[in-house]
């Protein structure tokens, strides 16, 4: 089962992710770099507040690759108490010699992962070096954070190939690099160990800004989804897929776009005024998913899901809201939604949730 990795960079945000569920609290300091670290003291608070509830790992910071170097930030990182160690490998350094000097910490039973950089276009040969040298794993990320996600930097096929060899040596495998939702279906056929987030994890998908909450939980959500039907499905012949989709908004002008927006992807839409209305037709048809305003006279989206909820009806369901505050958004996970979304709705988010399902 392929778990979540989110990179925090305080004690704050970390009791955060804690709380979302994720699998590895994974400690940078994101202004500083692709893997720029928080100081040892900061590391060591954090650990102390994880108190062994999740793994925990950390970057060593953006370092030239000189076998000194990183061998003593190594050294010191691991006096923190962290369970992983992760060390970027940049061009154009002393692989080798780094490889070499990590290779004594190993023997001591720090466990090392490695992370290679897919827009430097690193050379997958040295995934046998770093299993002969002790290291636990090895990340494929992406050093240019403005170049766009992994999906968008390297082919499948290479993703792929990294993945498998990575597997073979029985080594922890982990995908990372401006990972948004929409990747998730990409990436979880190869069946990586950890899928790591940061930008997407945080308001306006900046990753120098505050962690967002409710974006930590949607992903988290998402990767065990696809991780529930990661086996192979019997193919449906198009006519039998479901196609329908319900949408719930008082404001006439909402609905249109919503609904447009929709039906140009292929989608067959229901239009409902109010929560009441929603569970109408929800009791009367079939919906691959629904997607309800949170503030609707009659009955609102909060008291829909809440009966919905209580009927054990599993209808994946998403929340829109004018509002984007982290309170209201965690309130509607809460009550039953399993996802929000903030207007004005972007499209390409939209059609992810739906292909999640």
């Amino acid at each position: 089962m392929t778990g979540m990795l989110a990179s925090v960079n305080s004690l704050d945000e970390a009791l955060q992710a804690l709380s979302a569920n994720v699998d590895i609290i994974d400690l940078k300091q994101p202004a500083l770099g692709a893997l720029g670290a928080l100081t040892t003291d900061e590391v060591k608070n954090i650990v102390l507040g994880i108190d062994r509830r999740r793994p925990v790992s950390a970057t060593v910071g953006d370092l030239q690759m000189s076998p000194e170097i990183v061998y003593q930030a190594v050294k010191a990182m691991a006096e923190t108490g962290v369970d992983y160690i992760k060390i970027g490998f940049f061009p154009g350094a002393d692989w080798q010699g780094s490889i070499e000097s990590l290779s004594v910490l190993a023997q001591q039973d720090i466990a090392l992962i490695a992370v290679l950089f897919a827009d430097t276009r690193p050379d997958f040969s040295v995934i046998t070096l770093l299993k002969k040298a002790g290291f636990e794993g090895i990340m494929l990320d992406t050093l240019n954070k403005t170049s766009g996600s992994l999906t968008q930097i390297m082919t499948k096929t290479d993703i792929e190939r990294f993945v498998k060899q990575v597997k073979e040596q029985q080594l922890i495998c982990g995908l990372a690099g401006s990972l948004r939702l929409e990747d998730v279906v990409e990436l979880m056929p190869y069946r990586p160990d950890y899928l790591g987030f940061r930008g997407a994890l945080c308001q306006e998908y900046n990753r120098t800004g505050q962690l967002n909450k409710w974006s930590v939980i949607q992903i988290k959500r998402a990767i065990e989804h696809c991780g529930y039907h990661q086996n192979p499905l019997p193919v449906q012949h198009e006519s039998t897929v479901n196609k329908r989709i319900l949408i719930a908004d008082d404001n006439e002008i909402n609905r249109l776009l919503l609904a447009n927006m929709l039906e140009l992807n292929g989608y067959t839409v229901d239009s409902a005024i109010n929560g009441a209305e929603a569970l109408q037709f929800i009791n009367k048809n079939q919906y691959k998913m629904a997607f309800i305003d949170l503030s609707m006279p009659v009955m609102s989206g909060l008291e829909m899901i809440r009966i919905l909820r209580k009927e054990r009806n599993t209808l994946k369901v998403a929340a829109i809201s004018a509002y984007t505050d982290d309170h209201k958004m965690t309130e509607a996970l809460g009550a039953g939604f399993d996802y929000s979304l903030s207007k004005p709705v972007d499209e390409d988010y939209l059609v992810a949730l739906i292909n999640l399902h």
